[in-house]
């Protein structure tokens, strides 16, 4: 039991990890834009469903249970990830020009 503990662990890490790097892409390619066409992006906005996201883990990882059952939790990662694709559809929409 203890070693299905541990590759759990393992696992979840590993997924906050990819998370984090694709907020990190994103960030990047929001930056890229804003310096190469002028327009202002607001690239910092991103920030906030980052914080939110890593919020909603860290309550998850306090309070030691699965990422499911906590309002509070739950709300950090919902409203992170509503924000997160919020900033993407204008990115989007910025880039492709509609």
């Amino acid at each position: 039991m203890v070693g299905m503990a541990i590759v759990k662990r393992i696992l979840i890490l590993y997924s906050w990890v990819i998370v984090g790097i694709l907020l990190a892409f994103l960030w990047r390619i929001a930056y890229f834009y804003k310096k190469a066409s002028g327009q202002s992006v607001r690239d910092y906005a991103l920030l906030l469903p980052a914080l939110l996201l890593a919020a909603g883990a860290l309550w998850y990882l306090i309070c030691g249970i699965d990422f499911v059952g906590l309002p509070v939790g739950d709300l950090l990662l919902f409203s992170g990830g509503v924000l997160l694709c919020l900033f993407g559809f204008r990115l989007q929409e910025l880039m492709t020009g509609r």
